[in-house]
């Protein structure tokens, strides 16, 4: 198995990639012809469609260690809505406020910038 492969060269094939990388748990690799290798991850994390900047009544996010929550704009919750920082997590509202009727729980960060 290759461990190493150099990327000066001008052009790496799906099976020198192949011999590269290696499948591990939730990641399957998958070569479709010479110039093309498939990625797919079967993990649980679910799909990510980006931050949100309001929070609807049902929804619960937390913002882990060493991660950062950014807005620009306002930041809105709903009542009901839940929103935690933990312990060495950050929230940066950049040009807005925050206007929260949910329940925010900061034991981290939070920097509000005009």
């Amino acid at each position: 198995m290759i461990s190493e492969y150099d990327l000066r060269q001008r052009a790496i094939t799906a099976d020198q990639l192949l011999k590269v990388l290696q499948a591990g748990t939730n990641i399957t690799l998958t070569k479709i012809d010479d110039c093309t290798l498939r990625i797919d991850s079967s993990g649980s994390g679910g799909p990510s469609t980006g931050t949100k900047y309001h929070l609807k009544p049902t929804d619960n996010i937390t913002v882990l260690d060493c991660f950062e929550y950014l807005i620009c704009g306002n930041f809105i919750l709903d009542a009901g809505a839940q929103f935690t920082i933990d312990s060495g997590g950050r929230l940066a509202v950049i040009e807005g406020p925050i206007l929260n009727d949910g329940t925010i729980t900061n034991n981290g960060v939070i920097k509000v910038a005009a």
